[in-house]
Parts: structure tokens; C-alpha cells; sequence
């Protein structure tokens, strides 16, 4: 459909049903109306849907958690500190005479005891160390938090394309169920009107009574239509309130001019964009690259833990040391035997991968049939809008000849609404197939990765 076909269809709407905003019910008080058009509504969902703001959050500790990773690349300084309470120390004791006589005397003269430091003792030191031969293993964590800050990026857009699209539904939803209410109406005048008639034909003697009952029946059918559509108008209005993070009593009042400029093209470039921008494709394409660094990082438990260090100690009580010391070095990890826990641990990221490919190809299969599906709905619902479109033509042309008669005095007044009524639905009729035709737009924008309305 072409853009000033679709601007008359929601133009004819407009001016039939969506000029006033939904009444409120019977004994509440009337709440404020906020106006919005479709472009607002789908922005404010994308800044105040709570979902969406969870989604944000996630991202935001996933990005923190990679910074966290980060950090791991440099070295570390830490301090360790002590302080001991010994119950009792052993000295050494020198007899008396150990060392020999000298000069007619013993050496030591009499017996020594020599205490080993004090029983209250005080350690610090402060180590800086770097990690040598794990950086492999770091490098394949930072890799595992880099693809998970992006999955959960590609899940927000996912997230709000869907927002996004719920919107739409919403949105068109109500537009569609007020004019249907309006159509409701006029049938329901149009029974009133009829029932009124065949009470004058039975008290003229020209009808039975049970055209009165049909016409009861009738009116309060369609007067139990009206009711139905305007509960459904409520609980639109509500769901898209939440929807849009708004007090759920807020009365909305839509635009019905909704943009419709876009240009169709090809399926194959469509599949094309989405293997590029759909989120869910860009999600597991992570997914893969987090398994990939799982693997490495799982085969690098074979290398052996290298640390460089440099160390400064102090301590206060320890005998035969210094008060203030330093030590340098290289130590050394390795676990020589596990019983197969390593094998297993690479195996089982492995598997991992395999999980995440499969995943991958599968989504892109996936995506392929859902732009084929979306394609076609939108070819079939321009023709029923063409259809429509055709309807309410005729549905007019009848409605205009009915007034004519009418004011010849051919037809009753109950048949001028009868043909009010039926152009009213044909309104809403072709309404409905003009939205639609937007609504699966937005359906396959939403498959391509791109958000609707923006």
C-alpha cells in the first residue's frame, strides 16, 4: 500500500470513531486524558517498561563484572599481618664452664640461660605479585565476560523490539476496538429504532408479537456488543499503561495518524539484515564466542601456575631474624595427577561449544521461516485492505441511497441506521485490515532486529 493510501485509512478513522477519548464508568470520577501518538508511546515504553529497565540493570553488572575480569591482567599487592601469644618459650641454657677455663676460671663463670625473642609476636609483610603463565587463563575469562556484557546487550534489544511490538498491538488494538464500539453503537440504534417500529406494527394490527420479541432480542444483543467492546477498550487501556510505565487509571486518548512511510524490498535482503541486527542471532553468536574461550581456558589447567612476587616483611619478637627484610622469587603450582578431572572439565566445554553452534544454526533457521511468514502476512493483508477498502465504498453508496429514500419516504427510519450501522463496521472492518497491514510491518521489522516505531 502506498503512503497516502495509508494516511486516508487512518484519516476516515479518525473522523469516524477516535475523535473522543474512552468514558470513564458509571459512578468514577473522570480521569485526566493524556494524548500520545504511536512514536511517543513506543518511546516512553523504551525508556519507563520496567522489564526493560531490569534488562538495563543486567547489563550494567555484566559490564562491571567484566572490569572485575580486567583487573586480573595486572599485579596484585596484598598484606599479611600477625600477631602471636606464645604460652611459654625455651631458652638456652649454657652451663657453667662450657666454654673451658681461663686464667684459673670457668667460662662461662656460672650457668646462662639465653630467652629466644618475647612472647608476644609481630609479623607484617606486603607482597606484589604478578601472574605469569595464568594470564592464558585470564585472557579466556576476560574473553567469557566480554561475550556475556554483548549477549546481554543483543537480549535488551531483544527485549525492546518486543516492548516495542506489544506497543503496537496495543495501540492498534484500541483503535480498532473504538470504532468497533462505535459501530456497536450505531447497531444498537438501529435495534432500538427497529423495535420501536414493530411495536407501532402490532398495535396497528400489522405484525405479530413476536416480531417484538425479536426485536428485544436484538436490541439487547447489541446492546450487550456495546458493553463487551467497552470492557475491552478498559482492559487495552490498562495493559498498555503498564506497558508504557504509566498509572494504570491514566486515560489514553490515541492518535490515529500512525506514520505508515515505509518501502518494501526484497526477502532475501530482509534475511540478509537479520542474520546481521536480529539480537537473538547476535546473542548466540556470543554464546559461541564464551564457549570458545571456555575451552581455552579449560585446556589451559594443563600449564603449570607461574607467579613472580617481591615481598618486604617486618616482625617484632622473632629471634635470630631481622626487624625489616626483603624476599624476591618465582613460585611454582602444579598439580601432577588429578585422576582425568582436567580431561573431563575440556570435554565437557567442548560439548559447550557443539551446544552453542547447533543453537546458533538453529536461529538462523528459525529467523529465516519467521521472515518468510512475515513477508507473506504482509502481501495477504494488503490485498484484504484493498478488499476493505472496496466495502466501504459500497457500504457509503448504500448508506447515501438509504437517506434518499428515506426523505422520499420509500424506507423506514430503522433501515437509514441499518445502513449506518453496516458502514460503521465496514469502517472498522477496513480499519482493522489497515492496521493489520501496519501490525505485520512491525512483525517483520521486529524478526529483521530493528524496533518498530523508532
Amino acid at each position: 500500500m502506498k503512503r497516502n493510501r495509508i494516511l486516508r485509512v487512518v484519516a476516515l478513522s479518525g473522523l469516524a470513531a477516535l475523535g473522543a477519548p474512552l468514558q470513564p464508568a458509571f459512578g468514577q470520577q473522570p480521569k485526566d486524558v493524556r494524548r500520545i501518538t504511536l512514536t511517543e508511546a513506543v518511546r516512553l515504553a523504551l525508556s519507563q517498561n520496567h522489564a526493560l529497565k531490569i534488562a538495563r540493570f543486567k547489563v550494567t553488572g555484566n559490564e562491571q563484572k567484566k572490569a572485575g575480569q580486567r583487573s586480573a591482567y595486572f599485579p596484585s599487592i596484598t598484606n599479611q599481618s600477625n600477631i602471636l601469644h606464645v604460652t611459654d618459650l625455651e631458652n638456652i641454657g649454657i652451663p657453667a664452664g662450657a666454654f673451658g677455663i681461663a686464667g684459673g676460671s670457668l667460662v662461662p663463670a656460672r650457668d646462662i640461660n639465653i630467652g629466644q625473642g618475647q612472647k608476644t609476636l609481630f609479623s607484617s609483610g606486603t607482597q606484589i605479585s604478578q601472574p605469569l603463565t595464568q594470564l592464558i587463563r585470564i585472557h579466556a575469562a576476560n574473553q567469557s565476560a566480554a561475550a556475556e556484557v554483548a549477549a546481554s546487550r543483543d537480549d535488551l534489544k531483544k527485549a525492546e523490539t518486543e516492548v516495542a511490538l506489544q506497543v503496537h498491538t496495543l495501540y492498534f488494538g484500541m483503535l480498532i476496538a473504538r470504532l468497533q464500539k462505535q459501530a456497536a453503537e450505531q447497531q444498537s440504534a438501529y435495534a432500538k429504532e427497529r423495535l420501536h417500529e414493530n411495536e407501532e406494527d402490532i398495535r396497528n394490527g400489522n405484525a405479530l408479537n413476536v416480531a417484538a420479541i425479536q426485536g428485544k432480542a436484538g436490541l439487547l444483543e447489541s446492546q450487550q456488543f456495546v458493553l463487551t467492546t467497552q470492557l475491552q477498550l478498559s482492559d487495552l487501556n490498562t495493559e498498555l499503561n503498564d506497558l508504557l510505565g504509566l498509572p494504570l487509571d491514566t486515560q489514553l486518548d490515541l492518535d490515529p495518524a500512525v506514520p505508515s512511510s515505509f518501502d518494501l524490498r526484497p526477502r532475501a535482503e530482509y534475511l540478509q539484515t537479520a542474520w546481521s541486527e536480529n539480537p537473538e542471532i547476535l546473542a548466540a553468536e556470543e554464546a559461541v564466542r564464551k564457549a570458545k574461550a571456555g575451552v581455552g581456558g579449560a585446556k589451559s589447567a594443563y600449564i603449570p601456575d607461574i607467579t613472580a612476587y617481591a615481598r618486604q616483611s617486618y616482625q617484632d619478637g622473632v629471634p635470630f631474624l631481622v626487624r625489616n627484610f626483603g624476599t624476591f622469587g618465582v613460585s611454582l603450582n602444579y598439580e601432577v595427577f588429578d585422576f582425568g578431572k582436567r580431561r573431563a572439565a575440556v570435554r565437557e566445554r567442548e560439548a559447550e561449544l557443539g551446544q552453542a553452534q547447533e543453537n546458533l544454526q538453529r536461529l538462523k533457521d528459525q529467523v529465516a521461516v519467521g521472515i518468510e511468514r512475515d513477508y507473506n502476512k504482509l502481501e495477504r493483508t494488503k490485498s484484504m485492505v484493498e478488499v476493505a477498502s472496496q466495502v466501504v465504498r459500497l457500504r457509503q453508496e448504500s448508506e447515501r441511497l438509504a437517506q434518499n429514500q428515506l426523505t422520499q419516504g420509500v424506507v423506514l427510519v430503522s433501515d437509514r441506521r441499518q445502513s449506518t450501522a453496516a458502514t460503521y463496521k465496514a469502517q472498522a472492518d477496513y480499519l482493522q485490515a489497515s492496521l493489520g497491514y501496519l501490525l505485520a510491518w512491525a512483525e517483520l521489522e521486529q524478526a529483521v532486529g530493528r524496533t518498530p516505531g523508532l
